[in-house]
């Protein structure tokens, strides 16, 4: 998939979230792996109040227009620091004007997640393995 192509998918399904609606995607690329590979598919809903917190995955747009969904790793008054559990760097600050939608997720992947962010400075190790193991 092209980045325009990205771009107007996403597009869209950011107005299928804004009109109340739930968007099964699939996932492209590693940069969330280990909890999503490339083709797992992942439903997003619109946000509500209190889903933005360190941990959940979230449908965001850059400044320069591109779509994300990545993890929250911080939580600001106006913005939120999101990174792929596939990246080792490389975080997108993003408005919060502009997080779209959150991935349902249940409590062990939150609990799992947790445990992930916490190994943020050793991860790099795993991610080494797992890149080659979940090649396609």
């Amino acid at each position: 998939m092209s980045i325009s192509d990205n771009t107007t998918v996403f597009g869209f399904v950011r107005d299928l979230l804004s009109e109340g609606q739930a968007v099964d995607v699939r996932v492209m690329g590693q940069s969330m792996l280990p909890f999503f590979r490339s083709g797992s598919r992942i439903r997003l809903r619109p946000v509500r109040p209190g889903d933005l917190v360190r941990g959940h995955v979230v449908l965001g747009e850059t400044e320069a227009g591109n779509f994300v969904v990545h993890r929250i790793v911080r939580v600001g008054a106006s913005h939120i620091v999101l990174l792929g559990d596939g990246n080792v760097a490389g975080t997108e600050t993003i408005p919060r004007e502009r997080i779209y939608g959150i991935v349902d997720c249940g409590r062990l992947h939150l609990l799992l997640a947790r445990i992930w962010l916490w190994m943020r400075p050793v991860r790099r190790y795993p991610l080494w393995f797992l890149r080659r193991i979940c090649r396609k």
